[in-house]
């Protein structure tokens, strides 16, 4: 921005080379260090920058012994140069630059005002004046950002400006598919996708201008495209958005037309629009491994012609992978639901379960109901569900759901649409869904996701450690992915380190923590969930040693009769606390190594020293084939 309103008049550019201009000339701001200074606090907008920024930005992590003096003289070198109208403070620790309200202009400043006005045009449905403001602010730009200062100073800000410019060409793009000037862009959609091959902003809008040119197959293409980049460089899936825009290329929707068909010439427009399918799955981990088995006969269940709705529960103790193995499967057959795939987490193990009012509610809006006009009740919210969702062919993953009664009013009711339901209730109840209990993972793939998480090299140099490390996890997906990932972080530990502390019974869930992903919370929350009695079974189970447990067993412990006593040990399995093993003559139950280990704490804790009749009676290990041990759910 070299243009000037008067003589004297002084203009500041970062959009490009750093450079300064008073009166239309050229101020010689000398070289890199200098327009460093300037260029920061220019940046700081009005704040003080303290000597140690400076110094890191001028210096990085070298600073000389000199550097106090030589930033004084940076500072005062701009000072001397940018004339009166500009001041330069010293305010300690460091240094502020102050401008005038007037006769001075700041080219990033011209940038934002611009693209803020054609922001609001754009979202105010007049793309004609969008198109060309955002051009003007477009145009304020002279190269990359920041040229001429010191590496840290370019490094620290200039993927902040590029993306904001990045941002103003997605919206002055948007506004021409919006003129119609779908054919015009496709070109310059291609080459800034090629230099920027992971935003996947532009590739919706390629998708769009191609579809919009007559061009659906290589619309399709470009999605495919696109999700091989994310998937190979980042190991994600397609961003919602991105998604939906795929879904509604299947299908031809008409959200795919311009919301206006204004023409450049008078700006006016003829309202159109229509919601597009919700593709609202979030990504499936990259990382997923294993339930090879598990995955095959859900996709084949879910994409199979049924006369019916396809209903199908995923259901296992905390921690074991159910909402993984849903996410895996419903990406995998998304393509047989082109009128869209939603994911509602209905918050079943916590405190506050979504109410199914609620849960309705949220479908109506991403089915294309307008937020005023959801009906009230939960009867009148159910009917009109189901009859927005008559004749589609719509994936619901129900994700933790509480139990049935949070769950029926939410499944379809005709055929072509499909539900995939994950809890840690057995879902008995329901009217006869397809059933997959997830029990824990086998040693040999148990073994391989920990290796993905921990890395290959650290695995095979240290073998016996990584199969302590597997053994303790007892095969339970969570702790997998919490040990890899304290393994990941802390490649310096070896991973016998890890081994040992995870051996330890009394320390091994409390090492079971990195970040947000704790397996205590989740057994905790669902521990809340369950009746007094049931939590009673649970902590005197655990005292009652690591062998399956026969109900006249229990009785004794619990001090009730048998019958009462298998009733609370089928209420545990039934809830994935346990497992039942078939024995000659009747049924064990049997906890999860790592829940025994949570129920024992909580012994010590809620009952302090526990009178047991001991000994108690266990039955013996028996050898029993392969295929004896089931996971009841």
């Amino acid at each position: 921005m070299s243009a000037v309103a008067a003589e004297d008049s002084l203009t500041l550019n970062l959009l490009g080379p750093i450079e300064a201009h008073r009166g239309g000339k050229p101020v010689d701001l000398g070289g890199a260090k200098p327009r460093t200074v300037l260029a920061a606090l220019l940046l700081a907008r009005s704040r003080v920058v303290p000597d140690t920024e400076l110094t890191a930005l001028l210096w990085g992590e070298s600073p000389p012994v000199t550097c106090s003096a030589q930033i004084h003289t940076y500072a005062s070198r701009v000072r001397r140069l940018l004339g009166p109208a500009v001041t330069v403070e010293r305010r300690r620790p460091g240094y502020l630059l102050r401008l005038p309200d007037q006769g001075v202009g700041i080219d990033l400043l011209t940038f934002r005002q611009y693209a803020a006005r054609g922001a609001a045009a754009l979202t105010g449905g007049t793309p004609g004046t969008a198109a060309r403001v955002l051009r003007q602010a477009l145009g304020v730009w002279r190269g990359t950002a920041l040229g001429g200062v010191c590496d840290p100073l370019a490094d620290l800000e200039r993927d902040r400006l590029e993306e904001e410019r990045l941002t103003t060409l997605e919206q002055r793009l948007s506004a021409d598919l919006e003129l119609g000037r779908h054919s015009e862009v496709i070109p310059e959609l291609m080459a800034l996708i090629a230099a920027h091959p992971l935003r996947e902003g532009l590739r919706g809008q390629l998708m769009t201008a191609l579809y919009r040119s007559g061009r659906q197959a290589d619309a399709l293409a470009a999605y495919r495209a696109a999700r091989a980049t994310l998937a190979e460089e980042l190991g994600l899936e397609p961003c919602a958005e991105l998604q939906r825009l795929h879904q509604a290329l299947l299908t031809g929707h008409p959200s795919l037309l311009p919301r206006t068909t204004a023409t450049p010439a008078t700006g006016a427009t003829t309202g159109r629009s229509g919601p597009p399918p919700p593709a609202e799955l979030p990504p499936a981990p990259a990382d997923f491994t294993g339930r090879e088995q598990q995955v095959a006969r859900l996709t084949e269940a879910l994409t199979g012609e049924l006369p019916g709705p396809a209903v199908h529960t995923v259901t296992g103790m905390p921690g074991v992978g159910k909402t993984a193995l849903a996410l895996v499967t419903a990406h995998r057959v998304a393509d047989h639901y082109p009128d869209g795939q939603i994911h509602l987490d209905l918050r079943g193990s916590g405190p506050d379960p979504l109410h199914p009012a609620d849960a309705l509610g949220t479908l109506l809006r991403l089915l294309g109901v307008p937020e005023g006009r959801t009906p009230g009740t939960l009867d009148e919210r159910v009917r009109a569900y189901r009859t927005r969702i008559a004749g589609r062919r719509l994936l619901l993953v129900l994700d933790d759901a509480a139990g049935e009664r949070q769950v029926r009013p939410l499944l379809p009711a005709t055929g072509g649409s499909a539900a995939l339901v994950t809890s840690r209730a057995g879902l008995h109840a329901l009217d006869g869904p397809g059933r997959t209990p997830l029990g824990p993972m086998s040693a040999a793939d148990a073994r391989a996701l920990f290796e993905k998480l921990a890395g290959r090299s650290r695995v095979s140099a240290e073998p016996g450690a990584a199969a302590g490390v597997v053994r303790a996890c007892a095969g339970l997906p969570l702790a997998l992915r919490v040990a890899g990932g304290r393994a990941a972080a802390r490649p310096h530990w070896p991973l016998a380190r890890l081994a040992d502390r995870l051996a330890e019974p009394d320390r091994t869930l409390a090492e079971l923590t990195l970040a947000d992903l704790s397996l205590t919370d989740r057994l905790w929350t669902a521990y809340r969930g369950l009746d007094p009695r049931s939590r009673r079974a649970l902590r005197f189970h655990s005292a009652l040693g690591p062998h399956p447990l026969l109900p006249h067993a229990a009785a004794g412990a619990l001090g009730t009769d048998p019958d009462r006593a298998e009733e609370l040990l089928a209420g545990l399995a039934e809830a994935h606390w346990c497992e039942v093993v078939r024995w000659r003559g009747g049924y064990g139950y049997r906890l999860h190594p790592l829940v025994r280990l949570f129920a024992r704490a909580r012994l010590a804790e809620e009952e302090g020293t526990v009178p047991l009749p001991l000994p108690v009676p266990h039955a013996p290990a028996p050898a029993v084939r392969a295929g004896a041990v089931r996971h009841t759910g």
